[in-house]
């Protein structure tokens, strides 16, 4: 006897059958995919006074700004090298090489670590609030309107999270412009 009490065929081949059309008459309906509403993570930094988010993978890590030993021949916005784990970094102020000078507050002044493909670079920002999600939905291609034309070109869109709008901020772009591979400065 099967499970709703019929007698089980003869042939093992009729009996599979009979139990697939059983498990299809009971079987239960696949909840409706839910759609995930996915999110874009990233380190929130202030740069004279606008707000700033660079993508969480593009960051390796947070430092207070370290001393460094002064290059010769070298625009005003490279700062030096530091040694950072027995790496020498060069440090790079990013307010300074976008045409605005940072932040006087020098206690709340931080280095972003980034690093592209073989370049490594420390970026001095006025100050790191830290990282901070947003709803991939809330991206923007628009750049915010009182965006500096000295920065369009790093920016990749904004997003706006609690009445703030953040522009996002690309270091594979900053890392690829040329006027910031070219810190040397030409001599005549």
């Amino acid at each position: 006897m099967n499970t709703n009490g019929q007698a089980a065929p003869a042939m093992p081949f009729e009996h599979l059958q009979q139990l697939q059309q059983e498990a299809r008459s009971n079987r239960f309906s696949l909840p409706e995919k839910q759609s995930e509403d996915k999110h874009w993570s990233g380190v929130s930094f202030t740069l004279n006074d606008q707000r700033f988010a660079v993508q969480i993978g593009e960051v390796l890590e947070i430092l207070p700004v370290p001393d460094t030993t002064p290059l010769p021949g070298v625009q005003p916005w490279a700062k030096g090298v530091a040694n950072v784990r027995g790496r020498l970094l060069p440090i790079i102020d990013l307010g300074e090489f976008l045409g605005s000078k940072r932040s006087a507050n020098k206690s709340v002044n931080r280095i972003m670590v980034i690093e592209q493909t073989e370049l490594a670079a420390g970026l001095i920002v006025d100050e790191v609030q830290g990282m901070v999600h947003f709803s991939a939905s809330n991206f923007s291609e628009k750049l915010p309107v009182d965006l500096p034309d000295v920065v369009q070109p790093f920016s990749t869109g904004s997003y706006l999270h609690q009445d703030i709008l953040y522009s996002v901020f690309s270091t594979e772009l900053l890392t690829m412009n040329p006027r910031f591979l070219k810190a040397a400065i030409d001599k005549f």
